[in-house]
C-alpha cells in the first residue's frame, strides 16, 4: 500500500500533470480534462471504473450473475479482471485498452499468470494482484476518488472479510449521500470554470476538480463574509477561510 509520503507526491504530481511510477513496473499518466472530453466521459469513466472494481462491487456483479452469494474474502480484483478476459474476447480487449488509457506502453494481459505485462517482455515488468492494489490507489488520486485503508501486514482471512464488510457499508453510505446531493455533470462544471476565469484546456483533473473547489470555498467565504458584516450569527455561518485545506471530493 501507498505511505501516506507517497500519496502527497501522487497528489503533486496529479496537479501538474507529471506521471506517478508504480514502483518497477511502469508510469501511470494522469488525463486531463481535454483527453477526457475528446474520448467521452462516459467511455473513460467506464475504463476508469472497470480498473477501480474492488471486492465488493465484483461481489454484486457475481450475485447479479448467479444469484449466489460469493465469499468476498476470497476474491481478487485482478484475478477476476483477468479470468473473465479469458473468457470473453471482447471484455479482454475492452480492459487492455482501460490499462493502456493509462500506461501509454504496450500491455499485454495474461491470464495464465494472473498477471498484465507492461513493455518489452524481456524486461518481465508485471502488474500482479499485490502491486495492482498500488495501481489502483495512484488512480483514485489522480481521479479525486478516495483511497482505501491500508490493510494491516499479514491479515488474517476473517480480519479481511469483515474489513471488506466494513468498507462496503461505508460505500454504500458515500453513495447514498452522492445520490442525495447535488452531483454536476463536467459539462456543468466546465461552465463554472468559465464563470471563475479557470483554463481548463492543459488543466489535470486532479488539478480542474481542485481548482474548482477552491473557487467555490472563496465564493462562499466572501459570501459569510458580507453576511457577518449584516449582523449575521458566526456560530450558525461556520465560516472557514478559503485557503484552509480543504476536504478533497
Amino acid at each position: 500500500m501507498l505511505s501516506p509520503n507517497q500519496v502527497e507526491t501522487i497528489k503533486e504530481q496529479a496537479y501538474v500533470g507529471a506521471p506517478s511510477i508504480l514502483t518497477g513496473v511502469c508510469k501511470v499518466i494522469p488525463r486531463t480534462i481535454y483527453d477526457i472530453i475528446e474520448m467521452g466521459t462516459s467511455n473513460y469513466n467506464a475504463k476508469l471504473g472497470l480498473l477501480l472494481l474492488n471486492e465488493t462491487d465484483i461481489a454484486k456483479i457475481i450475485k447479479e450473475k448467479t444469484g449466489q452469494e460469493p465469499k468476498i474474502e476470497e476474491i481478487y480484483p485482478l484475478s477476476y479482471l483477468l479470468q473473465s478476459a479469458a473468457h470473453d474476447d471482447m471484455f479482454l480487449l475492452e480492459l487492455q485498452s482501460a490499462f493502456s488509457t493509462f500506461i501509454k506502453e504496450d500491455v499485454l494481459l495474461l491470464p495464465k499468470i494472473n498477471s498484465v505485462l507492461v513493455g518489452p517482455p524481456q524486461e518481465k515488468r508485471l502488474i500482479i494482484e499485490k502491486n495492482f492494489v498500488d495501481f489502483q490507489d495512484i488512480l483514485r488520486i489522480q481521479n479525486r476518488k478516495e483511497v482505501r485503508e491500508a490493510p494491516p501486514e499479514n491479515e488474517s482471512a476473517i480480519a479481511r472479510k469483515f474489513r471488506l464488510k466494513r468498507e462496503a457499508r461505508d460505500a454504500a453510505k458515500r453513495k447514498q449521500q452522492a445520490k442525495n446531493g447535488d452531483g454536476q455533470s463536467l459539462a456543468e462544471l466546465l461552465e463554472i470554470a468559465e464563470t471563475f476565469g479557470i483554463d481548463y484546456s492543459n488543466k489535470t483533473l486532479y488539478a480542474f476538480y481542485g481548482l474548482i473547489q477552491r473557487h467555490q470555498a472563496r465564493e462562499k467565504w466572501n459570501q459569510d463574509i458580507q453576511m457577518l458584516c449584516a449582523g449575521a450569527d458566526s456560530k450558525k455561518l461556520k465560516t472557514k477561510y478559503w485557503g484552509e485545506s480543504l476536504k478533497e471530493k
